[in-house]
């Protein structure tokens, strides 16, 4: 009898594990509580590590509508001034992906239909019990439910002895401006601007049509945790007043924005309960300072097939797919806490200090600042 498998979560994680699942020849349920599957957020970066899974799943998203910088470049505020750049996509077996959400979710959603995941939109769906055997969401009985529904996670809160969240000290801005807004040559890589206490990325989307930004600022309270919060985009740009001509000049384009708090959320002591278990955000919520939330739900949703699929005993596929996962993910969700601040020095002597380093590191060991993330990028859960 096959095994039944309910997903409750429709983002980029679910939707992976469903076709994931589905491949290996479970009978996979996703539940999404939005009437539609759609846009939430803006930009995001698929780096290798996700890549490599997507193709193994056959889906290509190379081929896909996104963005494929050559580099990262690392400015000053002040002048703008060329600090270091980190040079991308420079071999077909390394790719860096840059998508806007919407376009990433439309594939993944259209291959797990493609594939015969059973996708039911508008439901709100609790799990009522979870045992040594089945998992029952609104009576109805699965064999495992997988839990994907997202940083601000339902199952998780029900379920998972967790502590609080903690703010970071540290808020975030997003939004999107047409290339065609903008004066100048066309933004073709990532830019990164650092200054005292605060850093702004810019990179295109829809092969240049677009341009994402995400503004960081650190700031002494906040309270609410999530993304569809409207930022005021006057109160945007006066945060980066001063800057140089680029920043100054895509924010004065900004119509609208977002914000949200970016919160620590300490480790879970397990990610499975019974027969229930959770992937992604769910399980390793992460701020975003060096893009792997959705590449860690990715390789999740990977894994988590692969050891269902290899091993008849349930409960022992479940605890090795936590045994392999939750390091690395508990890993990059530490590196990731860490990372944002170093682009926030604030006392001038340190900073220029900082970046006089990164650019005699470029300039000598060029390997050493392009081979930071190495052990993020280059892996590959498939080949494991």
């Amino acid at each position: 009898m096959t095994m039944s498998i309910a997903i409750i979560g429709g983002g980029i994680g679910g939707l992976t594990a469903g076709i994931a699942l589905r491949q290996k020849g479970f009978s996979v349920t996703l539940f999404e509580q939005a009437t539609e599957i759609g846009e939430v957020g803006a930009g995001l970066q698929i780096s290798a590590n996700a890549v490599r899974v997507l193709n193994a799943l056959g889906l290509k998203p190379q081929d896909w509508q996104c963005s494929k910088p050559k580099s990262v470049t690392l400015h000053d505020y002040k002048q703008g001034d060329l600090v270091t750049s980190v040079a991308m996509n420079i071999t077909p077996d390394a790719p860096y992906l840059q998508f806007h959400r919407a376009d990433l979710i439309e594939k993944l959603m259209a291959a797990a239909i493609d594939t015969g995941v059973t996708i039911k939109l508008g439901k709100h769906v609790t799990v009522s019990e979870t045992g040594p055997n089945t998992v029952l969401i609104d009576g109805q009985s699965f064999d495992i439910v997988v839990g994907a529904d997202g940083v601000r996670s339902g199952v998780r809160d029900q379920f998972y002895d967790g502590l609080e969240s903690q703010f970071t000290g540290k808020i975030a801005w997003r939004a999107l401006v047409k290339a065609t807004d903008l004066p100048g040559p066309p933004i073709q890589n990532t830019r990164i601007y650092m200054g005292p206490n605060k850093h702004i990325v810019m990179y295109p989307l829809r092969d240049g049509k677009l341009i994402n930004i995400v503004a960081v600022e650190e700031r002494a309270t906040w309270t609410a945790e999530g993304w569809n919060h409207a930022g005021n985009a006057d109160e945007l740009r006066n945060l980066f007043n001063g800057w140089c001509a680029p920043v100054t000049t895509i924010l004065a384009q900004v119509q609208s924005t977002i914000v949200w708090g970016l919160f620590a959320h300490p480790t879970l002591h397990s990610w499975v309960k019974n027969r229930l278990v959770l992937l992604g955000d769910s399980a390793h919520p992460m701020v975003p300072f060096v893009a792997q939330g959705a590449c860690m739900a990715i390789e999740d949703a990977w894994v988590l097939a692969d050891q269902l699929a290899k091993k008849p005993d349930t409960a022992k596929a479940l605890q090795a797919y936590q045994d392999i996962r939750k390091p690395r993910a508990t890993k990059v969700q530490q590196t990731a806490l860490k990372s944002g601040s170093i682009y926030h020095t604030a006392n001038p002597l340190a900073r220029g200090i900082l970046h006089t380093g990164m650019r005699l590191t470029s300039k000598l060991a060029p390997a050493i600042m392009a081979g930071h993330y190495d052990w993020i990028y280059n892996h590959d859960v498939t080949a494991d």
